[in-house]
Formats: C-alpha cells, sequence, structure tokens
C-alpha cells in the first residue's frame, strides 16, 4: 500500500503548492494609528484588528463582536492604557482613557480607540510615542503610524503622512512634526482652496462658461446685445455668488459627513455641468435662470470640493476654521478668475461684437467637446491616453485665457473709435 500513501502525500503536497498563492495574497492584519495634534497635546487613533488583539488580551473577541464592548469594555480600555503613551523631553503625556467602538472594515471587525494625550509641561512639538499594544504579545504584528494633522504646523487636508512602522521590539516612534507658525492650519487650507480651483481644468472651464455669457442678454432663444458694464457686471455677480451658495452648502454638508456621494458619479455629474454649460453657453437653455442654473450646478462642484477636506482628526473649531479657510481660498480663485476672463470679453464685444460670437461658439465648442471626452473616461467607456494632460493642471483655461486677450489687445488695436460701440451679438 505504500503508493496508496505515495499517492495521498503527493495530493496533499500540491493542495498546499495552490493554497500558497492564496495565503500570499491575504496578508496578515495590521494595526493603524492616525495621530491628529491638538492645542494641548494630540489625539490618537487606533484600529486594532479583533482576530489579533485577542490572543494578546487573553480573551476570544473576534466570534461576537457586537458584544465586545459589553462584555469587555472596561478591561480593554485599562489593556490599551498600559500599551500606548507618548513622551516629550524626557516628561511623560497624559493618556486620558479613550472611547471605543467596534467598526467593520470591509467584513473585518475591528476595535477603534481615540485618546486624547496631554502634553501638559512637555514638549508638544516634539512627541515620542511609546505603543505596544498587540506587538508585545504576537511577534508577527505590525502598526502603522500616520500623522493626519497638524493644524499648528500647517498640515491639514493632506494625505496622512506615513510616520513609520512598529512591532515587536520596536515600540518607540518620533513624531515629526514642523515648527508652530500663527495660523498655519488657516493658511494651509486657504492656499489649498485656491490651488484646488487653478489646477482644477474642469471647474476653471466650468467659470469660463458661466463668465462668457453673464454678460449677454438673451432673446428668442438667442443671444444678443452685450449688457452695459454696470449691468453686465451686476449680472455677473448674482450668477457667481448663486454657485458660490450652491458649492459652500454642498462643500459644508459633504465635509461633515452628513452628504455621502462616492467620487466616480460626482465626477461624471460635474463633467456633464460642463457639457451643459457650455451648450447653454452656444445657445441660451436657461436665459432667465441663469442664477439658479449656477446654483443647482453649485451643489454638484461642492461635492467635489468637499473630497478634499475630510474632518476626520479636527475638533469642531479647527473644522470650522477650515471650512472656512478652504471656502475663502475658492473664493479668492474665482474673483483672480473673474478678473482675468471679463475684462477681455467685455472689450471684445465692446470693439467687435462679431468676434466676440465667434469667440463664444468656439469656447463652448471646446468646453463641451473635452466635458463629452471627461465624461466618457470618468464612466470607464474611454482613455483619454496621451490626451489625459487636458484634464490637469489648469493648462487648457490658461491657454485660452491668454488668448482672450490676444483677442481683446488686437481689437483694440484695429478697431477705430467710431465702431467701438455695442452691437448684435446674435447667434
Amino acid at each position: 500500500m505504500a503508493w496508496l500513501r505515495f499517492l495521498g502525500t503527493a495530493l496533499l503536497a500540491c493542495r498546499l503548492l495552490l493554497a500558497a498563492p492564496a495565503a500570499v495574497a491575504h496578508p496578515m492584519p495590521e494595526s493603524l494609528v492616525w495621530l491628529d495634534t491638538t492645542p494641548g497635546g494630540m489625539r490618537l487613533t487606533a484600529q486594532l484588528p479583533l482576530n489579533r488583539l485577542e490572543f494578546a488580551f487573553g480573551k476570544p473577541l473576534s466570534e461576537r463582536p457586537a458584544e465586545v464592548l459589553a462584555r469587555h469594555g472596561d478591561r480593554l480600555a485599562a489593556y490599551l492604557l498600559q500599551h500606548v503613551g507618548v513622551r516629550g523631553a524626557g516628561a511623560s503625556w497624559q493618556v486620558l482613557r479613550p472611547a471605543l467602538r467596534v467598526v467593520d472594515l470591509n467584513g473585518a471587525p475591528e476595535l477603534e480607540a481615540v485618546f486624547d494625550l496631554r502634553a501638559g509641561s512637555a514638549d508638544a512639538r516634539a512627541p515620542e510615542l511609546v505603543y505596544d499594544a498587540i506587538t508585545h504579545e504576537v511577534r508577527t504584528h505590525r502598526v502603522q503610524v500616520f500623522l493626519r494633522n497638524d493644524w499648528q504646523g500647517g498640515r491639514v487636508g493632506e494625505a496622512p503622512l506615513l510616520v513609520g512602522e512598529l512591532s515587536h521590539g520596536h515600540n518607540t516612534l518620533f513624531v515629526p512634526l514642523d515648527r508652530e507658525r500663527a495660523a498655519g492650519g488657516f493658511t494651509s487650507l486657504f492656499e489649498g482652496g485656491m490651488l484646488h480651483i487653478a489646477e482644477g481644468t474642469d471647474h476653471l472651464l466650468f467659470l469660463l462658461m458661466l463668465l462668457l455669457v453673464a454678460p449677454l442678454t438673451a432673446q428668442a432663444r438667442r443671444w444678443q446685445a452685450l449688457r452695459t458694464p454696470r449691468a453686465a457686471l451686476a449680472h455677473t455677480a448674482l450668477v457667481i455668488s448663486a454657485f458660490t451658495a450652491g458649492h459652500t452648502v454642498t462643500l459644508v454638508l459633504g465635509s461633515l459627513g452628513l452628504v455621502r456621494v462616492p467620487a466616480g458619479p460626482v465626477e461624471i455629474a460635474v463633467a456633464l455641468t460642463i457639457a451643459v454649460a457650455g451648450i447653454h453657453a452656444w445657445r441660451p437653455l436657461f436665459a432667465r435662470a441663469e442664477a439658479w442654473m449656477a446654483l443647482g450646478f453649485g451643489l454638484v462642484h461642492g461635492l467635489a470640493f468637499s473630497a478634499s477636506l475630510s474632518g476626520a482628526g479636527l475638533t469642531p473649531w479647527q473644522h470650522a476654521q477650515a471650512l472656512l479657510a478652504f471656502n475663502l481660498g475658492i473664493e479668492a480663485m474665482q474673483l483672480l478668475v473673474l478678473c482675468a476672463v471679463l475684462p477681455p470679453l467685455l472689450m471684445i464685444g465692446a470693439a467687435r461684437p462679431a468676434w466676440h460670437a465667434h469667440v463664444r461658439r468656439t469656447l463652448a465648442a471646446v468646453a463641451t467637446l473635452m466635458a463629452g471626452a471627461w465624461v466618457a473616461q470618468r464612466s470607464g467607456l474611454a482613455d483619454l491616453g496621451d490626451a489625459a494632460w487636458l484634464g490637469d493642471g489648469g493648462a487648457v483655461p490658461a491657454v485660452l485665457v491668454c488668448l482672450l486677450w490676444l483677442g481683446a489687445l488686437l481689437c483694440l488695436a484695429t478697431t477705430p473709435r467710431a465702431h467701438g460701440r455695442r452691437g448684435s451679438l446674435r447667434a
């Protein structure tokens, strides 16, 4: 019967070999630690997989995660207080009892523990993390530590910074914090709001479409004469204010987590708003309701803005300041765009009405085509390939604005004063 034993051994070996890739594809669960500085110290958020924590804690936890806190909440808090600490300049920080909850991350139950750490007399800008929860017992366990927000140092609204990794025998980690700056977080988010518009070709193109027809009047589904400068400014202010009101509402709601929409559908919706605005610039669709159009489309763009401003790890006061700073940065860049686009449009419309109509139709066609390409790409129907750069960095809108100014200067240079009056822009 030796051949049967040989066959059984061979089958077992094959089974183990086939199972090996699956084992490699499912790495051991790790703990994650998120650090957020506060005025008095730091907030630490730890996420610990229950199926590893139970080995260190000495009690089964993963089988009935819903009962973990009711049965072991106090003892888990005491356990964590023994294995989590911070020190600075030789002095230990005060660690308060953590707030605990069990969360489900991709089907795996984890314990989330949020600690308030108070520096006291220690140096709050030179913390050293002391952490060996689970790792003191489970030698293969790893803990990844991220700096999420440093309000005083001006690091807010950015991707979390991986500070380092802790493991068995390696339980201390220095947390690098930048020098404290006055209004560091506010300034950083104001700049972030400006950059979000400046580097977003889709948002810039939408603003350009709003400004392109804001100075015009419409009759019988046709764009007509240019408004007077005062009337053009008043109507432009109304449209831009409506857009601002719309995106402010959803920026706040999205950042607070009260409205959650997946990023993919939001990006597709943003591209669709540009397509509709481009068609409207070619032929008026909302001649008497442009402010309402701007308000509604602003709600969509605000959802996209909110994806760049998560309130995770911020105190309520910091979050309020973050919303204000980020929104002010957006408004500042919108004002710069308005100052860059509106003057040449008014100059071309006053000097050469026919030129203005050609410029409007050309820009509307460019924006609509680009929006269609974005819809196809973002919905997975097409790949822009080498043309993907068109959507990055705001290069296309910058070129279009330069061409607008070139056309305006050409109009001034070639138009006699007698022809500088307002005319018809029908199209």
